[in-house]
């Protein structure tokens, strides 16, 4: 099993996705992003993607964006945890 972070945040409160991954790993809470872990299994497999980080990201994507996210002024990364 591989286990993700897919972080995002907005352009108001993080000035580079850097700025995004420190305030994740510092445990700051103030500032405007959401975390969403994906968990996959070392043999998943989706058409038209070659690696899990890809898989992840697409998930974490969604997962933001059925959380009222969306890509308009924002940072976001995948981690892996």
């Amino acid at each position: 099993m591989k286990n993700f972070i897919y972080i995002i945040g907005t352009t108001d409160d993080f000035e580079s996705i850097e700025d995004l991954k420190n305030t994740y790993f510092n445990g700051e809470t103030e500032r405007n992003m959401s975390a969403f872990p994906v968990s996959l299994s070392e043999a998943c497999k989706v058409e038209g993607y070659d690696t899990l980080q890809e898989i992840a990201t697409m998930i974490g994507r969604g997962e933001a964006m059925s959380a009222d996210w969306c890509l308009d002024d924002t940072v976001s990364c995948l981690l892996e945890a």
